[in-house]
């Protein structure tokens, strides 16, 4: 697939700048999401609830994501990529600032800001990759802005607790908001260059669930949803739950299982990046997708033997493998939206597709607990959640093989 005339193509230089931009976005984002998980014990006290309520906020903003990707691609047509990632980082900063507010109350909404710059930073960031993109390294540009997400979390777990023990973890935030305002102010300069193609005369009365009307009409998106679904429920019960999986069950110390979860974290890194390139080799990106599941269900069911007798190194390298497919897959993912989307309509079906991922995201961790309940075992609660992988493999499956037939 060429790039699309109604996305007029960007040229190498300034492609670089507009990843590195938009990808610095999904860092901020990724980064604010997860700061509050990173001093938990801290803002708990200060607004004097349970630990674990401060880990609701994270549904809390998938919510609001949810909610925002009905018309993130409806925004990104009306203000143009570059505007609409600026929105993203501004929610960022208020909503941070909100949060340092020891109230429940500035939690709960700043929370779901945060969700609501989640929601409308994938489909902006893919209406500006698929212009930057060939066809030969489609997948790897995809994933190279998709590496924010795990650059995000890593830089949220090795700032934001060393703030809040020596400053408190207000100061946590108010980093973060900087950060989010220096991301945002750095890509002042390429809104003229890049926004021109933005249609102030996008109406946004009645229009707002076309995207999910898109996807749903589209065999290839529908399926492309159906399989991230259970692939971002994976993905999100993975990262919530490693640690205490490895401190309650594999019986190491905490800072020893947070090394686990920096693990899985750069594995994210290398999956994404690594998995980009393999499929811009293959030009198979469906296939590669496939790969990333068969390895996650493999590495999960090795997860199910992890146990306080087993080398420190086997089950970092189980981790490595397990993060490496079950949060590589995003890039190649996002590739494929945006090659099966449409004429012009990258940002709707990106935002389509999203839909059932951010609620694969809110459900995900939900159904872990449900089954640990009834199994009282994290090692074997992963590997029973291979079925929800399997599940998540036929859809492309299916859509390979009714690619391959047409060809």
């Amino acid at each position: 697939m060429q790039n699309n005339p109604l996305e007029p193509a960007i040229g190498p230089r300034l492609g670089a700048f507009a990843v590195a931009g938009v990808t610095g976005i999904q860092v901020a984002t990724t980064m604010a999401m997860i700061i509050p998980a990173a001093v938990a014990p801290e803002l708990a006290d200060a607004l004097d609830v349970p630990v674990s309520l401060i880990g609701l906020q994270i549904s809390v903003a998938y919510v609001g994501a949810t909610f925002m990707s009905f018309a993130a691609g409806l925004v990104t047509r009306r203000m143009g990529s570059i505007r609409t990632n600026q929105i993203a980082g501004v929610l960022l900063v208020l909503s941070l600032m909100c949060i340092s507010v020891p109230h429940l109350a500035g939690l709960a909404i700043g929370s779901f800001g945060i969700g609501i710059a989640q929601g409308i930073t994938n489909p902006a960031a893919a209406h500006l990759m698929i212009r930057i993109a060939r066809p030969e390294n489609r997948n790897l540009i995809f994933s190279l802005k998709q590496t924010g997400q795990p650059l995000g979390g890593i830089l949220a777990g090795l700032m934001a607790p060393p703030l809040a023990v020596a400053f408190g973890w207000q100061t946590a935030l108010w980093a973060g908001a900087a950060i989010s305002l220096a991301m945002l102010l750095s890509i002042q300069p390429l809104r003229d260059l890049l926004d021109g193609d933005r249609d102030p005369n996008t109406k946004f009365r009645g229009a707002v669930f076309k995207d999910a009307a898109l996807v749903w009409k589209s065999k290839g998106l529908r399926y492309l949803g159906l399989s991230a679904l259970t692939q971002a429920s994976i993905q999100l019960a993975l990262m919530t739950y490693v640690v205490t999986m490895l401190v309650e069950d594999v019986r190491l110390d905490l800072v020893t299982a947070g090394t686990g979860l920096a693990v899985l974290q750069v594995a994210g890194v290398v999956g994404r990046l690594g998995w980009g390139y393999v499929a811009d080799k293959m030009r198979d990106g469906l296939g590669v997708l496939m790969i990333t599941q068969v390895i996650s269900i493999i590495s999960a069911i090795a997860t199910g033997f992890l146990a306080a007798d087993v080398p420190l190194w086997v089950i970092y390298v189980v981790l490595f493998f397990y993060g490496s497919s079950a949060i590589g897959w995003n890039g190649v993912f996002m590739a494929e939206i945006a090659r099966m989307a449409p004429p012009g309509m990258t940002s709707s079906a990106t935002g389509g597709v999203l839909i059932p991922t951010f609620i694969g995201v809110i459900t995900g961790p939900l159904v872990f607990v449900g089954i640990h309940g009834l199994i009282d075992s994290y090692t074997m609660t992963f590997a029973l959640m291979t079925v929800i992988t399997v599940a998540g493999m036929l859809p492309v499956m299916l859509l390979r093989f009714f690619s391959q037939e047409r060809h």
